[in-house]
């Protein structure tokens, strides 16, 4: 199942469930909604990350896979997020939609389009329960309760019941009573749910494992009706079970009670008339809960073993996650310090030897860049004021920034997102020059057309001998051609280079996704091409200066400009 929206408890519950029942695996692939990229719970005693996607779109696009949704986005959402949902994943069975509140135009909607093809649970409910198989919702409990038993048996008695409380109230009576569900459904307390109650019935009639049906109605509608008539025909054979709330003595007509639905208009709508209907056709209507609960007690119930399930009880309190989510070392097997490197960074196991070979180049051209550079010198005055070897390295970190030595990937998504739109070179210049800013990967202060960078025909010799393919190198070069027409030193410099030729690697050796690429571009993947190398730069400079040993630096007053 995929989770729209964020309910930790709920969610929790769901995994408990499903460790319980002997899953390997929890039932709940994804998260739809939110800013995060992972939400951290339990699966057992050992912490998960479940991964998080902006909209479905994403999560079908990056291959989750869904038979369900669990829909416990706000009322205002529901309908939005609930077509979203079958949209990307229209072989889907069904969902539960959580949210009280949903306007009656969305929930009509709903009902046109899925009431006759899907199941689906609400609006205003606790969601699907098949014991010892899935856990669709706050059904069941949330923090104790009977999530143990629920998962690890499996039952005879249908539960459909109209209230999101009371339906926990009458599974805990079945287990009380030495039983178990063989399924249990909140249908919603709203006017109109989207799988109608007398589905629900037909559900239970097809169903091998259901024997008998318990069901809890209340005034307001005409769902008894229905029910009645299938029964009166013979869709529904098994034995049914009723009770209906809101007996009530009033002379006022329109009696409201707490759920939307449960507002009677007139008295075909009231409790009498609908135990009435019911029982003409067979069905045994309890006059008041308490004689609904002895025949409750009275049933012959079964309460089977899942096999596959483990002897586990779930903390009553919540569990205390962990603060970091680290990744365990990667890239072993190979004794290489670029290799090694690349996993980390990644989070893989392994990579092509293209990849380590043009990362040990590109390192290699970028470890110095001369002492005149704003990070060297931060390091050298650090150095010179006496300070140890990571104060000084981290002084001159602190300069990288757009201005200096942060460009790569800046670059890379100027590349990557001018190629993946369909962008001119043309076009692009002329959206920089609009918003008044540089072409990151263009220009340098002593390198031109005529002087060419070294280090830059280099690294492109690489890539023309190594990759079969390089689209965003093609691009760059591209608008080298454009820009050099302008002014012979706005060149494709280190930084362009670099980015173009990881991402031309990423996509044809590595097999990258848009996806994984976009996130590699958003956490600055690229910049580690700069501060990996250049750090052991810094740290020449800072060893020069300790040997050394110029004493504290100053500038001459000459140097200064005062206003």
């Amino acid at each position: 199942m995929i989770v729209a929206g964020a309910h930790t408890q709920i969610i929790q519950s769901i995994l408990d469930f499903d460790y319980i029942r002997g899953a390997d695996v929890p039932s709940i692939t994804a998260i739809v909604g939110g800013t995060k990229k992972s939400h951290k719970c339990w699966f057992g005693d050992r912490e998960i990350l479940l991964p998080v996607y902006k909209n479905f779109e994403l999560s079908s696009q990056a291959g989750v896979r869904a038979d369900w949704l669990l829909n416990i986005a706000s009322g205002n959402s529901a309908r939005k997020m609930t077509k979203s949902f079958f949209c990307n994943y229209p072989d889907a069975t069904g969902a539960h939609i959580f949210a009280e509140n949903v306007s009656e135009q969305d929930a009509l909607s709903l009902v046109r389009d899925y009431g006759d093809t899907k199941l689906i649970a609400g609006a205003s409910g606790v969601g699907l329960l098949l014991p010892g198989v899935m856990k669709l919702g706050a059904i069941g409990g949330i923090l104790g309760g009977n999530i143990s038993h629920l998962a690890r048996h499996t039952g005879n008695t249908a539960v459909i019941c109209s209230s999101g409380g009371m339906v926990n109230e009458i599974v805990d009576t079945v287990v009380r009573a030495g039983g178990t569900p063989s399924f249990a459904v909140s249908y919603g307390g709203e006017r109109f749910p989207v799988t109608s109650p007398v589905s629900w019935f037909l559900e239970a009639e097809d169903d091998s494992n259901t024997e008998q049906i318990l069901f809890f109605g209340e005034l307001g509608g005409h769902d008894e009706y229905d029910i009645a008539l299938a029964i009166k025909n013979g869709k529904i054979t098994k034995p049914v079970y009723a009770y209906i709330a809101g007996h009530y003595n009033s002379g006022d007509k329109n009696i409201q009670f707490g759920h939307a639905k449960a507002l009677a208009k007139n008295p075909d709508e009231g409790v009498e008339a609908k135990m009435e209907i019911l029982d003409r056709v067979g069905v045994r209507v309890a006059s008041n809960f308490e004689s609904f609960v002895k025949d409750i007690n009275h049933i012959s119930h079964k309460s089977e073993v899942v096999t596959k399930a483990r002897l586990w009880r779930a903390p009553d309190t919540f569990r205390r996650n962990s603060l970091f989510t680290a990744v365990e070392d990667r890239g072993k097997g190979k004794d290489k310090f670029i290799h090694h490197s690349l996993c980390t960074l990644l989070e893989k196991s392994d990579v092509s030897d293209v990849f380590i070979n043009f990362t040990e180049l590109a390192y290699s051209l970028l470890v110095d860049h001369g002492a005149e550079v704003s990070g060297a010198v931060n390091t050298m005055i650090t150095a010179r004021a006496g300070k140890d070897m990571s104060s000084s390295l981290a002084s001159g970190v602190l300069t990288v920034g757009d201005r200096f030595g942060g460009a790569i990937n800046a670059a890379a998504k100027n590349w990557y997102n001018s190629v993946n739109s369909n962008l001119t070179v043309e076009e692009m210049l002329e959206e920089h020059k609009s918003r008044g800013e540089y072409v990151m990967g263009i220009g340098h202060l002593k390198y031109s057309v005529y002087d060419k960078d070294p280090r830059v025909e280099k690294l492109i010799r690489f890539a023309r001998e190594n990759l079969k393919k390089s689209i965003y190198l093609d691009y760059a070069e591209a608008v080298e051609r454009r820009t050099t027409e302008k002014k012979p030193n706005l060149i494709l410099n280190v930084d362009g280079a670099v980015a173009a030729i990881v991402t031309d690697i990423l996509v044809e050796q590595e097999d990258f996704s848009e996806e994984q690429i976009e996130d590699l571009l958003r956490i600055e993947f690229y910049n580690s091409y700069f501060l990996i190398p250049r750090a052991v730069g810094f740290i020449g400079n800072y060893l020069t200066q300790k040997r050394r040993d110029e004493g504290l630096f100053r500038l001459d007053s000459e140097q200064i400009f005062y206003e």
